[in-house]
């Protein structure tokens, strides 16, 4: 296997990990935000709003999606 390949596997992999870990903390949130629901009313998309809306205040989350962009970015110059 050629350098290369082993690179873009391992930015592959990399790639993976990076959006595991946004899962798991997009769970986190959206178990949150469903435990504090206070009100009667609930929609799907308010629920994901919501969610979202916890997401962009969450440091980490927004650092693992600026490197999985920069990630798809260099694969696609590559």
């Amino acid at each position: 296997m050629s350098q290369d390949a082993r690179a873009q596997g391992g930015a592959a992999a990399e790639l993976e990990q990076l959006r595991e870990r946004m899962a798991v903390i997009k769970q986190e949130a959206a178990a949150e935000v469903d435990r504090k629901w206070g009100s009667p009313f609930r929609s799907p998309a308010l629920f994901d709003l919501k969610v979202k809306a916890r997401l962009s205040g969450n440091e980490e989350y927004r650092s693992l999606q600026a490197r999985v962009q920069e990630a798809e970015a260099d694969r696609a110059a590559e």
